[in-house]
């Protein structure tokens, strides 16, 4: 009597192969993920994936596995067999055959993959000291009919190899090159498996060097700016059953992100199961294309009915399980999205003062309170706009600061201020204001033209400095400093002291005046000491003055105790050798400067000739 002839049987419907294999798996990554998951499921700890292409007309792709192998048996009943279920229902049967794994492979149809990029499917076995080896290939399996045989090469050959399964793609539909790199990235986009459970997964590019697939090749290129670890908890986000069991990180990218991995992405048991999502959140904003990150909700596997697609790219989203994941999900991304956009907000403040000296608040809350809204406004507008870089920020918040003190310019921004500032309507303002600007400049330099020539008049004529230079300077402070915003006239020790410290008793009072006590917007105080004109400053002037500064320091407190500055004014540094060395050392270490009447003429004839000089060219074209 003849032996019974083992054989290999696929039984399958004709339309199963082409919908799941052909049209599910059109490219390579998802292929040989599919390979990568029968290797972590028959707890390989190293996988080896040999990449050939020298010969473009005979590309081969080769995994090779140290798992636990096939037996033939196996192979015809649960290799073989289409849409089972490798996993069962109760909780034992999830884990792998170690034990010591959960199983990440669930629909049986990763097998016809293969056929998605490939014609023939050479697949090598050992399980147990014996080697099985057969052939599918695609063209006799078209022509089949509800069952196809593989070609065995090789039946239950007793052999001194050590478990494993070698999987060998030949007959490629496209010719191009591989690309390693993309595929090991694509590879850690798909699993978080890569740096546990000892699980070693490698690249083999013809004689290139080996390229190791780590979980970090997910971001990379991702500048990460800030980052969110979970569990994450929040008193803005919703509370859920399983929040305490989601892991994982969310990133807000310095850069804007590819346009692939905006959202986030859901993986369970170390793979993927649905793709980077803004779920229902409507992520029109720009701020969105600077989010990405990835949770795992290992969870959801142990959900039956399951909920996972068949090519594990989305969940089922009308199961009321995941309702509810998704609006946890949804609160997650709202509460980040916010969190961001704050943390840049407070960044691009800081910026500006780092460049102007000027704090935005500050500024703002010293405003007349009907300018304060719009203020703010324009302000926000500015730095709430992720496409607007803080350096370019600081720009248009310093330039917003200026125009604020043209009545024409803040009339011009009130026509939008009852409605939310766009981007677009703050573009049109600033566009429009620079016409108007231009035309202001002319008008206000006119005036202080001719400030400034009857401020050279009183210093040729040298005008007594009280009450004249006194009462002019008053009139006309930015003569001064450009930077004086306001100013005391004439206070004394005392009036100072009780303004700022109403309750202190221990503190000396003096009726010393200053001429000048000037503030401005980022917490400078200028003390002004005006001589006459022609009035040589001396030794006595220097020190009279460095004892204004130091009474500043020490009882304005911390907050001003280092942003004095004393200036004397004068016609010029008395020629003693004690003094100009007194002058210079003051004004080194920037305790007391001494400035010229005719410095102050020069600097404002110069400062305000620019902006009549542009009107005037302006006008001309």
């Amino acid at each position: 009597m003849s032996e019974k002839k083992e054989e290999l049987t696929m039984t399958f419907d004709p339309h199963t192969i082409e919908h799941l294999g052909i049209k599910m798996y059109s490219t390579l990554p998802p292929v040989i993920a599919e390979l990568i998951s029968n290797a972590y499921d028959a707890d390989a700890s190293k996988v080896l994936i040999e990449l050939k292409d020298n010969d473009i007309e005979n590309k081969e792709i080769i995994i090779t596995d140290n798992g636990h192998g096939m037996t033939f048996d196996e192979i015809n009943n649960c290799f073989l067999l289409i849409g089972r279920n490798r996993r069962g229902t109760d909780g034992q049967t999830q884990k792998t055959r170690s034990g010591k794994r959960f199983a990440i492979g669930k629909k049986g149809i990763g097998k016809l993959a293969f056929f998605g990029v490939a014609k023939t499917i050479e697949i090598e076995t050992v399980s147990n000291g014996l080697l099985n080896k057969f052939l599918m290939d695609w063209d006799d399996l078209k022509k089949s009919t509800n069952v196809y045989n593989p070609v065995i090469i090789q039946y239950n050959e007793k052999t001194s190899a050590l478990d494993g399964t070698k999987i060998k793609l030949t007959r490629f539909s496209r010719k191009s090159k591989f690309q390693a790199d993309n595929i090991a990235v694509r590879l850690a986009k798909t699993f978080s498996i890569f740096d546990k459970n000892k699980f070693d997964v490698v690249i083999q590019h013809n004689n290139e060097p080996l390229l190791q697939v780590e979980n970090k090749l997910r971001f990379k290129d991702i500048n990460a700016f800030y980052t969110w670890n979970f569990p994450l908890r929040n008193k803005e986000i919703s509370d859920y059953i399983y929040q305490d069991n989601i892991k994982g990180k969310i990133i807000a990218s310095a850069t804007t992100v590819p346009e692939e991995m905006r959202g986030i992405a859901l993986f369970s048991r170390g793979k993927m199961v649905n793709q980077h999502s803004f779920f229902d959140i409507k992520a029109t904003s720009f701020g969105y294309a600077y989010l990405t990150g990835w949770l795992d909700v290992d969870f959801i596997d142990e959900w039956e009915p399951d909920v996972i697609s068949t090519n594990r790219q989305s969940l089922n989203w009308d199961d009321d399980r995941c309702v509810e994941l998704k609006q946890y999900l949804e609160s997650v991304i709202t509460f980040i999205y916010n969190d961001r956009r704050n943390g840049i907000e407070e960044e691009k403040k800081k910026r500006v003062k780092n460049k102007t000296g000027t704090d935005v608040d500050v500024w703002i809350n010293q405003l007349p309170k009907h300018e304060k809204s719009l203020a703010t406004k324009l302000v926000k507008a500015v730095i709430s706009n992720d496409g607007i870089e803080n350096e370019k920020a600081a720009d248009l918040v310093s330039y917003i600061q200026d125009s604020f003190q043209f009545t024409a310019f803040k009339e011009l921004a009130g026509e939008i201020d009852n409605n939310e500032i766009s981007d677009v309507s703050l573009i049109e303002l600033l566009r429009d204001w620079k016409i108007i600007e231009a035309r202001e400049m002319y008008k206000l330099a006119e005036v202080r033209i001719q400030a400034i020539k009857k401020f050279q008049e009183n210093i040729e004529n040298d005008a007594k400095e009280v009450p004249v230079m006194h009462n002019f300077l008053k009139q006309f402070p930015w003569l001064l400093d450009p930077r004086i915003m306001n100013f005391k006239d004439e206070v004394t020790y005392s009036r100072l002291l009780k303004e700022k410290f109403p309750d202190a008793t221990d503190i000396p009072e003096t009726d010393r005046r200053l001429d000048f006590l000037c503030q401005n917007f980022a917490g400078y105080f200028f003390i002004i000491e005006l001589k006459r004109p022609g009035k040589v400053i001396g030794v006595k002037e220097l020190d009279q003055a460095l004892e204004y500064k130091v009474f500043l320091e020490k009882h304005l407190g911390n907050e001003y105790g280092h942003n004095v500055i004393c200036y004397v004014v004068g016609k010029a540094v008395s020629e003693n050798s004690v003094a100009r060395k007194k002058a210079d050392s003051y004004m080194h270490s920037n305790d007391v400067i001494v400035k010229t009447y005719t410095d102050l003429l020069n600097a404002a004839r110069n400062y305000h000739q620019e902006f009549i000089d542009q009107y005037e060219k302006a006008n001309r074209h």
